[in-house]
């Protein structure tokens, strides 16, 4: 998931993994490993947490085009404390409109994250000694 920063930067946020799901991790060191490559892992969830970000800047950025449309003058686009009942009311129908079309997508990468992170979660594979 993105997030805006008030000065318009989007950023990521952090992966989203509960107290209760870490220290649970933590108690059970006996679990065989699987010898899961976290660099790869890791890759893995940027690459889609930067497809769901893309996503979700395409869809504001065109919820508040039609929540433009008709806007009065003083109306700033890029402040929304300036915004009225009817460009909220436009943007919520913008969003809407495009669910359909994003929803399925998002909610797919959503849940391969969630897997992906599940995984970096099991412990770590025993290093072969050196001879």
């Amino acid at each position: 998931m993105s997030h805006i920063h008030p000065s318009g930067e989007t950023r990521l946020a952090p992966p989203f993994v509960t107290h209760h799901a870490a220290s649970k991790a933590a108690r059970q060191p006996s679990q065989p490993s699987l010898g899961i490559d976290r660099q790869h892992l890791r890759a893995a969830i940027a690459d889609r947490l930067a497809t769901l970000s893309a996503i979700e800047m395409e869809m504001v950025g065109k919820c508040e085009e039609a929540a433009a449309r008709a806007a009065p003058r003083h109306v700033r686009r890029d402040d929304r404390t300036t915004w009225d009942r009817s460009m909220w009311n436009r943007y919520l129908s913008a969003a809407a409109a495009m669910q359909p079309d994003h929803m399925p997508q998002m909610l797919r990468l959503h849940a391969e994250v969630g897997r992906l992170e599940r995984l970096l979660l099991l412990p770590p594979a025993p290093e072969a000694p050196s001879a």
